[in-house]
């Protein structure tokens, strides 16, 4: 029987990366995704052509987020005998806002001068718990309810992302960030309190990638420059060098690794 990845957030960036690697290494897929009607034509184009490497790709166009949603498709994949090697959670959803005005752009780098202009909305108490749930609280939550039905495999893995925001100071990404800082801190309470399972949970810090959630970071033009300047390599983080490291990870060679924090940046984050 061929082992399944669960993807969450699998219709682009890193998390189709993944699908796509793992789909060429003849693993079995369920993805949950969240689009529009116009951008769902365009990812099932993309899972079309996973489904002709061979594997099974079973999609879901739902809001991983809702409790009804986790249930419903954690009890088709038990229906199924469905048995998850590797859990990989990437679910980019949350609020982009300054805590207050800044009252001199001139002190700010170059290139970001103008990319607050005329904002107005400023965090609440709100844009933190939407963040934190989406960014955090629904890893464990999946996670949770794969165990709690019996479908993790013997040996699995469960996979999340973080960024360098999450321990440093970036304008208006402080929801963001503190919600990072939640994921890191749940992902290593899971390694140690699922390991007799034997489950390990371990989260990636990708680079600077391009991707549709970087492009929604105002001021995102400047992080890409920053990070080329800042890479030894000269270039961006792919989502493909990602979707390579969370492979690693669903492999018994990775069994070892569990509750890292392993970056996946070229050498990025030295600098």
């Amino acid at each position: 029987m061929r082992n399944w990845v669960l993807i969450l957030g699998g219709s682009s960036g890193i998390g189709l990366a993944t699908a796509k690697k793992m789909a060429a290494e003849g693993v079995n897929l369920c993805i949950v995704y969240r689009a529009r009607k116009a951008d769902e034509a365009i990812a099932e184009k993309e899972f079309q052509a996973i489904k002709e490497l061979g594997v099974e790709c079973l999609t879901f166009n739902k809001d991983a987020l809702k409790v009804g949603v986790v249930t419903e498709i954690v009890s088709e994949l038990k229906e199924r005998g469905v048995s998850i090697k590797l859990l990989l959670h990437s679910i980019a959803k949350g609020n982009l806002k300054l805590m207050a005005p800044i009252l001199n752009s001139d002190m700010l780098p170059a290139g970001l001068q103008g990319a607050f202009r005329g904002e107005s909305n400023f965090l609440k108490e709100d844009d933190f718990l939407l963040t934190a749930q989406a960014m955090a609280v629904s890893y464990y939550n999946w996670a949770k309810a794969l165990l709690d039905n019996g479908c993790f495999d013997a040996q699995a893995s469960c996979v999340a992302l973080t960024s360098e925001g999450g321990r440093k100071a970036w304008r208006n990404y402080a929801a963001v960030s503190s919600a990072k800082a939640m994921l890191e801190a749940i992902s290593r309470n899971m390694a140690l309190e699922l390991a007799p399972y034997g489950i390990r949970s371990n989260i990636l810090q990708p680079g600077i990638t391009d991707t549709p959630s970087l492009r929604m970071i105002p001021g995102s033009s400047y992080l890409v420059n920053q990070a080329i300047q800042r890479s030894p390599f000269g270039r961006l983080t792919l989502p493909e060098d990602v979707a390579n490291v969370v492979y690693m990870l669903s492999l018994k060679e990775a069994q070892w690794i569990n509750g890292a924090i392993i970056p996946v940046d070229g050498g990025e984050s030295i600098s």
